[in-house]
């Protein structure tokens, strides 16, 4: 909150001194506001795909900028792959392939070469699959590609590590109840996702019922050729790395096991009013609701409706009204998630203060309402398509960024060039496009609502929203 406050006092010292300047400016400079350019038309260069003998698509794209090569394995493991009765496994897993040893090699062994070799390797997971990332010195390519390798095709899970992996989580989960916007994610989660994989979190159940068994089970299931895709950029000549690759990589052989049977996404979840007791000063307010899959056609007018609404902030609807108008939240917003094999979820928040609670449960409520009932005007859909395609330049900061992007699409089954469609489409949508996506998403009577704070000091009673559901501690 400082850090936030001081970026504020400096962005208006700026202002003020641009103020300034403009009144001392020569009276035949062109006025900027004015001014016209032509636009911008930028287009992202282009990886070299090349098929490995084993199956495995790799993107390959030069850069010689720096002496440097980084490179990602993303394989299609993801952590709705998790069995109910021990989520986390997924990333458990994932952690462990690095943390845990790899190829013969104790962690401590890879830590000391990668050290020596001004070198990193890293592993995680998400809802959508794992990823095994490298960057290296280009003179150094060889021994890193060795280790990557290694950890990403043999790992060894050394039992001390998984302990030591196992106490961390441990900690993790305890510390959630301390943090009350992480502990209201986590509730809401479970609730507007009902039952599938991708609303759960681990507990201390599910992550003490993991054992090493399991790391190597899930790893020889989900961890092969087929499941794979790779992108490599940097300081290299392309042929040449496809030959290492060939050579290490494309050899690598294991069957990939039949993809896990996943419970149906429930897209009509309970709409009920969720509640956790804390004795804080200010509430934890989130309302939302399963959406739709990323990029379809709905999709690409609901990121506009969502930008309108929060998610373009300073701008966006529920700021201006609840903290710029009123004053009443320090943050507030919304947010849409991305969801490829089932819905994505839609969230409008607020932080603020307990005896305000009721109020701006109410004020969201309604923009979520007037959204939907009354649409968006010209002006607000010309500023969110401009804010949308502004923001889509740092999508393609470097060629690695662009390359790495390239790879995900393949993995996740989206068409190639998803993402540049999705741009054009944006920018021709109308607001009867964006209305009808609201309306489609947005059901005032669907709504879960998830609220953290101190109820004795409410404005206004929570079951003036709805049936209320009091979730103990835990």
């Amino acid at each position: 909150m400082r850090r936030a406050h001081a970026a504020w006092t400096v962005a208006a010292s700026v202002l003020a001194a641009l103020a300034l300047q403009a009144r001392a400016q020569p009276a035949d400079w062109p006025d900027p506001a004015a001014m016209t350019f032509p636009p911008i038309h930028f287009q992202a260069p282009a990886p070299q795909k090349a098929v490995l003998a084993n199956g495995i698509t790799v993107y390959l794209a030069e850069d010689h900028a720096l002496p440097l090569v980084q490179g990602v394995a993303y394989v299609a493991a993801p952590g709705v792959y998790d069995p109910p009765d021990k989520v986390g496994l997924a990333s458990f897993t994932a952690r462990l392939l690095r943390d845990g040893g790899a190829g013969g090699m104790s962690p401590d062994t890879i830590d000391e070469q990668l050290a020596y070799l001004g070198a990193s390797v890293e592993a995680s997971s998400s809802d959508h699959f794992a990823s095994v990332s490298f960057s290296s010195l280009a003179v150094n390519i060889d021994q890193v590609l060795s280790i990557w390798q290694d950890v990403l095709t043999r790992p060894d899970f050394a039992q001390a590590r998984i302990e030591v992996e196992r106490q961390r989580q441990l900690e993790a989960i305890r510390r959630v109840v301390d943090n009350p916007v992480q502990l209201a994610v986590r509730e809401f989660s479970y609730r507007v996702a009902e039952g599938h994989p991708s609303g759960a979190y681990p507990t201390a159940e599910t992550i003490d019922a993991i054992q090493r068994s399991d790391l190597v089970a899930f790893h020889d299931a989900y961890y092969a050729p087929a499941s794979t895709v790779v992108a490599i950029t940097g300081d290299f000549d392309a042929k040449q790395m496809l030959a290492k690759l060939g050579a290490t990589l494309g050899r690598w052989q294991h069957p990939l096991a039949p993809k896990p049977t996943i419970p149906a996404f429930n897209e009509h979840p309970a709409p009920k009013v969720y509640f956790v007791q804390k004795d804080v000063q200010q509430s934890i307010i989130l309302i939302g609701q399963p959406a739709m899959r990323a990029y379809t056609p709905s999709y690409d007018a609901f990121t506009v409706a969502d930008q309108i609404l929060g998610a373009g902030g300073f701008t966006s609807r529920l700021f201006t009204d609840i903290r710029t108008k009123r004053g009443l939240a320090y943050s507030t917003g919304s947010q849409l998630t991305q969801g490829f094999a089932y819905p994505g979820i839609f969230l409008a928040y607020a932080f603020t203060r307990t005896d305000a609670t009721g109020q701006v449960l109410h004020l969201i409520l309604d923009e979520i309402a007037r959204l939907r009932d009354e649409g968006v005007t010209p002006a607000e859909l010309g500023q969110a398509r401009e804010q949308i395609v502004n923001q889509a330049v740092f999508r393609d900061t470097s060629v690695a960024a662009t390359t790495e992007r390239t790879a995900r699409v393949q993995l996740l089954g989206l068409e190639p060039g998803y993402f540049e469609t999705y741009l054009q489409t944006v920018q021709s949508i109308t607001p009867a496009e964006v209305q009808a996506a609201a309306r489609q998403v947005l059901d005032p009577h669907g709504l879960v609502i998830m609220v953290v704070g101190n109820a004795s000091a409410f404005d206004e009673p929570l079951s003036d929203f709805g049936q209320v559901v009091t979730i103990p501690l835990q």
